[in-house]
């Protein structure tokens, strides 16, 4: 579906305002600024420079703007259900009424407020400005004199600063975030200056009164250094840079026999060992991915080689001994590190348990937001991998394909359709947003508002293309020229990819195209005569006088592959998963033969896949497009197994149809057994998987 903005005129706030004193929305808005930073070799398009067409994350974008924004709105606003209008209210008049939800409830807000404000600047929904103004009045009168402001202490009457797991930092993060958004989204300054006040109030009390680690949860680096971006007030770099510099630097000194109470200076914030140091990642996967995404951005201001070595260490440390193959990581619900109590946490290299992992949404998208960093800053493909691996499959699966209902932890197996919840917001389905799992729902819908922010960059001498999905760009160049083209494909169902170009300037633009991790064999083509592959550091490259009309196009092979993991991770040896481009597909057990469980099916390692359109046995219509893949899988004959364990033997494989589905699709026809990883038979000695 195309996605266009409707005609209507600039919004009138109700808060007063005529038309004619409207500000005047910015020409150029942007996600992550970071056009001026000098270390930053990449450089963003404005968000209208890129607009969904059709396909994939058109109909993504598409749902966002008609489904989830509206109704995460009315949850939030549900006074049963998200309380966060009320919050707000309460903390506005302390005393009229109690606070309920999460310590970080008032982040809902936040978040809902940055995704509106990008997906008004694409429809220009008048509905959806009456909504925004109801919340920045209600954020405004809820400030307290000095800018702090978190509801749940101010409603409550309750001290501030007393455990950092009150989240008054991390909420506060999101207001700047979210502040800096609206702002440049709309030209509306009325929540910037709100987070002025905040951002002041931070910079007068972190590291001063209260202590660095109460900035736990990082997402005040973020907002501090797009503020910095903004205005120029090198306080708020300063105080970023501050959040960074102090981790590390006073940690516990545990035991087995002492376990100190607290989270700082223990691993679950990373306070352990400083950030510079840091060769493993270890903790709680929203704040190492925060605290991560934060201190690369601080590395585009400062250039800090250190900080930038450090990183990178860290991602390594992370992709290839800690992420599941769809890239979760954050493989432990509790555990311990360093003696002391992690939750939602990474665990030790190559431990990455299918189904007792914890893998929250925020963490996968903290890698995208991390990732996108670092491949602006070093770019090369490995980090726009992840990004995709994460687009497609991290968090993706999160919601489900009606665009109202989530999954709060990712899993990739569950044996039993008839699982019962454990502990940590284990779901047996997808429930509605709520008192206990706001954060990933909120986190999604704003990070699916501003993707297309994700899919280009510029630099010196043309445009970067890291993603695919049908879209138009129009651009400015380094040289003030206008080039524009539109990129027509059906990825990630389809690796043809297909670049026409529009306006061209007479000088030459270089056009660097990713060639993905996973994909051999691509070719190139203009117009359609072969072009040869130039791959540096995983971008082909082709540069030339473009002419309006031409065609560039890119074919992506996308054969179905069996994947097998380092056989250092036990939870997956002698099983293989499947691929298709950049997405993991598994079993679910609504398409097997009712005498068949999903801990029965086995592959050979000559299977093979063909792609089917439609979600087999679907009783719903479908919000996006979803292709199955279809071949043949081994059932386990001879399978009742009455004791845990029994000799080898007696057992054979019959072989069936077997349908896989793409992972981000499974439990939408209600509740479902599944897996991404399944036993392989190999047929011939020494023939294992690569």
């Amino acid at each position: 579906m195309r996605i266009i903005a409707s005609v209507v005129p600039i919004f009138v706030f109700s808060c007063g305002l005529s038309l004619a004193d409207t500000p005047r929305v910015p020409a150029d808005g942007y996600i992550i600024d970071h056009r001026h930073s000098p270390h930053a070799q990449l450089r963003p398009l404005p968000f209208d420079a890129v607009k969904w067409t059709s396909g994939f994350w058109a109909d993504r974008f598409n749902q966002a703007a008609t489904v989830t924004l509206d109704e995460s709105w009315r949850l939030l606003a549900d006074s049963k259900a998200g309380h966060v209008l009320d919050n707000f209210r309460f903390a506005a008049k302390p005393g009229t009424g109690k606070y309920a939800g999460t310590s970080w409830q008032d982040e809902w807000l936040y978040k809902w407020i940055e995704a509106a404000s990008c997906i008004w600047r694409e429809t220009r929904d008048p509905g959806i400005v009456e909504r925004i103004d109801e919340a920045i009045r209600l954020i405004a009168a809820a400030q307290e004199p000095d800018g702090y402001l978190a509801t749940r202490a101010t409603a409550g009457g309750l001290q501030r600063f007393v455990d950092p797991r009150d989240h008054e930092f991390y909420n506060m993060g999101h207001l700047l975030t979210a502040a800096v958004i609206h702002h440049r989204m709309t030209g509306d300054d009325r929540l910037f200056k709100v987070a002025i006040r905040t951002a002041d109030f931070m910079v007068a009390t972190l590291g001063v009164t209260v202590k660095p680690y109460f900035a736990h949860n990082p997402s005040a680096i973020m907002g501090l250094v797009e503020l910095y971006r903004d205005t120029g007030d090198r306080r708020y770099l300063t105080t970023a840079e501050l959040i960074v510099d102090r981790r590390g630097k006073s940690p516990k000194k545990q035991t087995l026999f002492t376990m100190v109470p607290g989270i700082g200076g223990t691993d679950l914030i990373q306070d352990r060992v400083p950030v510079r140091e840091s060769s493993e990642i270890v903790g709680h996967n929203v704040f190492f991915t925060y605290l991560y995404t934060g201190a690369s951005d601080v590395y585009a201001e400062t250039g800090d080689p250190k900080l930038m070595a450090a990183l990178d260490r860290l991602w390594h440390d992370m992709t290839e001994k800690k992420m599941f193959i769809h890239g979760g990581v954050s493989a432990q619900p509790m555990g311990v590190s360093n003696f002391a109590p992690v939750i939602e946490a990474a665990g030790s290299a190559y431990d990455l348990p299918n189904a007792g992992c914890y893998n929250e949404t925020c963490g996968q998208i903290g890698c995208l937001m991390w990732g996108y960093r670092m491949l602006t800053e070093t770019p090369d493909s490995r980090f726009a991998d992840i990004m995709e691996r994460e687009m497609y499959n991290g968090f993706l699966g999160a919601e489900a394909l009606d665009g109202k209902t989530w999954f709060y932890r990712n899993v990739i197996r569950r044996y039993d359709e008839n699982y019962k919840a454990g502990t940590l917001n284990d779901m047996v389905s997808r429930t509605q947003p709520g008192r206990k799992s706001i954060c990933c729902p909120s986190n999604f819908l704003r990070t699916v508002a501003e993707l297309s922010s994700y899919f280009y960059n510029l630099d010196d001498r043309g445009v970067w293309i890291h993603h695919y999905g049908g879209s138009k760009v129009d651009v400015r160049l380094a040289s003030g020229q206008a080039f524009s083209f539109e990129q027509v494909t059906d990825y990630p169902w389809s690796g043809d990819v297909k670049f026409v170009i529009g306006d061209a300037p007479a000088s030459s633009v270089d056009l660097r195209l990713r060639i993905p991790g996973w994909c051999s064999g691509a070719e190139l083509s203009v117009n359609g005569k072969p072009v040869g592959l130039q791959v540096a550091h995983g971008y082909a490259s082709i540069a030339r006088v473009w002419q309006t009309g031409d065609t560039l196009r890119l074919v992506l092979p996308m054969p179905t592959q069996l994947i097998a993991a380092d056989p250092r991770v036990e939870a997956t040896r002698n099983q293989v998963a499947v691929m298709r481009g950049p997405v993991v597909y598994c079993v679910e057990s609504k398409d097997l033969p009712a005498d068949v469980k999903v801990p029965e099916v086995y592959l050979s390692q000559r299977a093979r896949f063909q792609p089917v359109a439609g979600l087999a046995q679907a009783d719903m219509p479908l919000a996006v497009s979803v292709v199955t893949l279809r071949g043949e899988g081994l059932e386990l004959a001879g399978k009742e197994w009455r004791t845990l364990y029994r000799p080898l033997g007696g057992t054979e494989l019959r072989p069936f149809e077997l349908t896989l589905i793409p992972y981000f699709a499974w439990a939408n026809r209600g509740r479902s057994a599944m897996s991404v990883w399944m036993p392989v038979i190999l047929e011939t000695h020494g023939d294992a998987p690569r």
